[in-house]
């Protein structure tokens, strides 16, 4: 993939750029563009992901371009841009980082090509099992291994020339802790996680909330629906 700028003619595309622009007003972001876009046989089917520099706390912010119309309206549904959501994610960048991790580009390159070639997009509260660490890694391995689904608590929904766009924020998590989402309604989820991390970041090298004993005492009560009323 290389570094690019937004092509003309792609309202779609403008529509995700103002959004997302407009949390980081003058910043140029790093863009991803896919040599081969669309095409399922390559690893890179997304059109594009920008990757923003935010702070508080200081993170990368990545936003997927293509599960959404860009450049024309071709699906039947006059609300809904394409699948309705592009994919975003949030990991922690250092002092000594000028560029982000490139595992994270991947991680949405290979979600958008499993909703693209199934034809079928996730949804809030979704939760996926990806049989190996999030971001690849071996030495040692990150103990994040699934991912849950939830509407980005800075983006949340736009709309578009060719409809609504939900963007979903891929939320990092180890075996136990997607074990106990899968049992969590949405409006659970959304409040764990705000509990716990209101960015909802995906740090490779965190521990798990469960060994963690404040966070663990957050989770017990989720699950048991204490005080939640």
């Amino acid at each position: 993939m290389s570094e690019e700028t937004t092509p003309p003619d792609a309202p779609g595309w403008t529509a995700i750029d103002q959004a997302v622009g407009s949390l980081y007003p003058g910043q140029v972001p790093h863009q991803f563009a896919s040599e081969r876009p669309y095409e399922l046989d390559g690893q890179a089917p997304l059109p594009a992901i920008t990757v923003w520099s935010s702070k508080a706390p200081d993170s990368w912010h990545f936003v997927s371009y293509g599960l959404s119309e860009l450049f024309e309206k071709t699906s039947p549904e006059p609300s809904v841009s394409g699948f309705g959501i592009e994919l975003t994610l949030r990991v922690p960048r250092g002092d000594a980082d000028p560029h982000p991790p490139v595992w994270g580009v991947s991680l949405l390159q290979t979600l958008g090509h499993y909703v693209l070639s199934r034809r079928k997009g996730f949804d809030s509260g979704h939760t996926i099992d990806l049989e190996g660490p999030i971001d690849g890694s071996s030495a040692p391995p990150s103990a994040l291994t699934g991912i849950v689904c939830l509407p980005d608590p800075l983006l949340r929904q736009i709309s578009t020339p060719y409809g609504s766009v939900l963007f979903l924020q891929l939320v990092g998590v180890e075996a136990r802790e997607l074990k106990v989402m899968d049992e969590l309604e949405l409006e659970r989820q959304v409040g764990l996680l705000a509990d716990i991390d209101p960015s909802y970041m995906t740090d490779p090298r965190r521990e798990s909330w469960l060994d963690h004993e404040e966070r663990a005492k957050i989770v017990r009560r989720y699950k048991l629906g204490i005080g939640l009323e």
